[in-house]
């Protein structure tokens, strides 16, 4: 009877060790499991997680602050080019700011070969402006077309070797009726200014419908008087401005200078060597 007693008691014991292993067993072995799992978690995701809780720096915000702050550029001055002490033309070039109102004439004149960039002065024209200029004639064009006038492109840009064959030819015509060689050319150059010397070469003007003082009849002469400074267009040689320009009236010659020098123009009344002065003598 004691030995069955001893052997229950081992029994019960032995089954009581055993429990008691595997409850310490278990916390030991969940631990082991959530280390590996750190130990293998991708090393991506946790750069990825402190770059998108990085904070800007101080550099950035401030380059933002300043480029929101920075101030408009403003516009360059109007001027004119002092005129040569010996009389000699000065050259300039329809370049960079109010590249528009470049003058030229018998006392600024382009550099020898000047040639710019040409476009169509309106869509299937072989007649050319500068590439500037010819979208604000195509628009003056469509602009007329719809008030039932057409502003035929007649004559546009000229190369220099043109505009220097037109002069000649004129010089001798009058040559040919009696005038001596420097009057001959004083006269052209009423009519025809020297290669160099001319709108025509900086593709800035246009001759539209014709080169005919008939021209003034036309409805399309009329339109142009009213509406062509809205598109950056003047009239270039008026009527009452022969002895500033030194050029004979030309209702036909039309010069490209903005829209917004075209309106001061229009509505002061100058030719634009008075402008220029006036825009100069501001300065």
């Amino acid at each position: 009877m004691q030995i069955k007693i001893n052997r229950r008691t081992i029994k019960a014991k032995s089954i009581l060790l055993v429990v008691l292993i595997f409850l310490l067993a278990v916390p030991a072995v969940g631990y082991a499991i959530t280390e590996k799992k750190q130990q293998d978690k991708p090393a991506e995701s946790v750069t990825e997680e402190a770059v998108q809780t990085e904070p800007e720096t101080e550099s950035q915000t401030q380059a933002e602050t300043e480029t929101q702050t920075e101030p408009a550029t403003e516009a360059a001055p109007v001027t004119l080019p002092a005129a040569s002490t010996d009389g000699s033309p000065v050259i300039v070039s329809p370049t960079g700011d109010n590249w528009e109102l470049t003058l030229v004439n018998l006392q600024y004149c382009l550099p020898e070969g000047y040639a710019p960039e040409l476009a169509a002065a309106v869509e299937g024209s072989s007649v050319q402006l500068d590439a500037r200029v010819a979208p604000a004639y195509q628009k003056m064009y469509d602009a007329a077309k719809q008030d039932g006038c057409t502003l035929t492109p007649y004559s546009g840009y000229r190369t220099y070797e043109r505009q220097e064959d037109n002069f000649n030819r004129r010089v001798e015509s009058y040559v040919k009726q009696g005038f001596s060689e420097a009057d001959a050319k004083k006269k052209t150059q009423e009519r025809i200014l020297p290669a160099g010397c001319s709108e025509h070469n900086m593709g800035f003007a246009m001759d539209i419908v014709s080169a005919s003082a008939d021209f003034v009849n036309t409805k399309e002469f009329t339109w142009l008087c009213e509406h062509a400074y809205e598109y950056g267009f003047i009239l270039r040689y008026p009527e009452n401005k022969t002895e500033i320009t030194g050029v004979m009236y030309e209702p036909w010659h039309w010069r490209y200078v903005g829209e917004k020098a075209a309106k001061e123009i229009h509505e002061s009344g100058q030719c634009l060597e008075e402008y220029l002065a006036a825009k100069s003598a501001e300065q």
